[in-house]
């Protein structure tokens, strides 16, 4: 018995050297555990995170899940983070993040605790932590771009973020090792990570994200209304393809879109006066024109997946 006792703590202590270095954290707790924030913990156990996995969650019923599963190694919402290096991931849908922070900060995390999140927009987000510069020096913005119009952490899946891109938008607040421990976390998880700037980043993802989800949804709303339960009756497969983040969740789109308004109601007027354009020609059957901006168009498109690829 003594010397399992010993074998355990010489086990434990070789964990904490190992995590304890500038590369890697002792502790992940991970704030809601649904696509994102399942797929993170599944991601960590099938690389074999030697650290300690925690996960907190609106309903008690997914914490007890995602242990039962062996995901965390707590079963409800008591928990204790004693290690040193901890990361603290939010993941949950964006106006929640302060209910979620003060759930957090009940907890007594290490002092050296880091802060992240997955958010897909920042606009509420920094506007917080300008409000409270202490907890914005070591909070690092995340963004992995992944996903799925499925969600849950019955959905979640250990290689969401295997090739995909992970933006981190560093504040001037923020040190070098706080950084370099975020972009080493995704990394892990075999993830591209690059940087940018956090001013930018709702401005890019108005228009890249905000806005073909938006009209994904309005596209589903004008079918429906027109054809009701037919609307995919005589679609070859492309239409489910464009259509399909239109089932992606309500509570984190209706959070976008009001996180974002200014943005996206930008990105909306850009749209539409670009299908303004588009539909005046088809409107005077100026064949010619048509076929050029649609010609020129694919061209610039074709073009520049080329270049990405």
């Amino acid at each position: 018995m003594e010397l399992q006792k010993r074998i355990g703590n010489l086990s434990t202590h070789l964990k904490r050297s190992i995590m304890g270095n500038s590369h890697h954290f002792q502790s992940i707790l991970v704030v809601g555990i649904g696509l994102i924030g399942g797929s993170i913990l599944k991601g960590l156990v099938k690389n074999n995170f030697p650290g300690d996995l925690y996960g907190l969650d609106k309903d008690s019923s997914v914490i007890k899940k995602a242990f039962d599963k062996k995901m965390i190694i707590n079963s409800d919402e008591n928990l204790k983070i004693e290690n040193e290096n901890c990361l603290v991931i939010f993941c949950v849908p964006t106006l929640s993040f302060i209910e979620a922070l003060e759930k957090v900060k009940s907890y007594h995390l290490p002092i050296d605790t880091i802060f992240t999140d997955t958010f897909s927009s920042k606009t509420n987000l920094i506007e917080y932590l300008n409000a409270h510069p202490n907890l914005k020096s070591s909070f690092v913005l995340g963004h992995p771009i992944a996903g799925s119009e499925k969600s849950g952490i019955k959905n979640s899946i250990n290689d969401l973020f295997k090739e995909k891109l992970v933006l981190v938008s560093p504040f001037p607040e923020n040190d070098a090792k706080q950084v370099s421990l975020v972009k080493n976390f995704w990394s892990t998880l075999g993830s591209k990570v690059t940087k940018l700037e956090p001013e930018k980043h709702d401005i890019v993802f108005a228009r890249t994200s905000h806005l073909p989800h938006i009209i994904s949804y309005s596209l589903m709303h004008s079918l429906i209304d027109k054809f009701g339960d037919q609307a995919f009756n005589f679609s070859g497969g492309s239409l489910e393809d464009y259509t399909r983040t239109s089932s992606s969740d309500p509570t984190m789109w209706k959070d976008i879109s009001i996180s974002n308004k200014e943005e996206i109601l930008l990105a909306i007027n850009d749209f539409t006066s670009s299908l303004n354009s588009l539909k005046a020609l088809i409107s005077e059957a100026k064949e010619s024109e048509i076929e050029e901006f649609l010609t020129r168009i694919k061209g610039i498109r074709d073009s520049l997946i080329e270049e990405k690829l």
